[in-house]
């Protein structure tokens, strides 16, 4: 099986035709740091659909008592913010919303945590679990004693996600297998855009500029909904 690196040239496992330009080689490292944050990122998520869909169904059982997950939201609501607090008043009130709108996260959540670990549209799948980072860090974030709960493990899939956003999946996942079979991907922007295989279609600036818009969203968003939960940036 083989790995195609950023100049459309193939790698088997380690081994190239030719040595590496001093890119490839960059590219090829940044891609083998980021595989432990992909994987666990990936199995984050995944674990949260699989474990209601495989390995404690009661979860998902609606008549079956207080493993319900419906349950958490009635927990969550009183310090939900930016307006979920409706959102989620309304679904209790509405149990076919609430129950598909639970099956659909909890699909969603598995979908996109097995691509991740896979490295299968690597940055869609990244951008995804940025989305729920978001969203739980709203709902949930305030729960707990300490901030080492709910909004500490949303604030850095956050991060995570945002990481594998700019940095893709260069080694190992299924983005590299997939344009070692069909190279012309490498030409299609949204290829180089909703997977990993390649950098991100954009001159040093404009990836500079947003790396920084990026960066300056992840710090405002959770140093100020941890300043708000705990009251403890100074």
């Amino acid at each position: 099986m083989s790995i195609t690196h950023a100049s459309g040239h193939r790698a088997v496992f380690g081994t190239t035709a030719r040595p590496l330009t001093e890119a490839e080689r960059n590219w090829r490292i940044g891609g083998l740091a980021l595989l432990a944050t992909r994987v666990i990122q990936g199995f984050i998520y995944w674990g949260g659909g699989s474990r209601r869909f495989i390995y404690a169904p009661s979860k998902l059982d609606a008549w079956g008592g207080h493993n319900w997950m419906a349950n958490k939201f009635q927990t969550a609501m009183p310090g939900a913010l930016f307006g979920f607090e409706h959102v989620i008043s309304f679904l209790l009130q509405h149990f076919w919303l609430l129950y598909t709108g639970v099956i659909v996260f909890s699909a969603a959540e598995l979908i996109a945590g097995a691509a991740l670990m896979a490295g299968f549209m690597t940055r869609a799948s990244a951008l995804v679990s940025m989305g729920f980072s978001v969203i739980l860090m709203a709902m949930f974030g305030w729960q707990g004693a300490t901030c080492i709960d709910e909004w500490t493990m949303a604030a850095c899939n956050l991060a995570m996600g945002t990481t594998l956003l700019l940095g893709g999946s260069s080694a190992f996942s299924l983005d590299n297998v997939l344009l070692a079979r069909r190279p012309r991907l490498a030409d299609s922007a949204w290829f180089r855009w909703a997977g990993g295989a390649l950098p991100l279609p954009l001159a040093d600036i404009p990836f500079r500029n947003l790396t920084l818009a990026l960066f300056g969203f992840v710090m405002i968003y959770n140093v100020s909904t941890y300043s708000y939960f705990r009251g403890s940036v100074v």
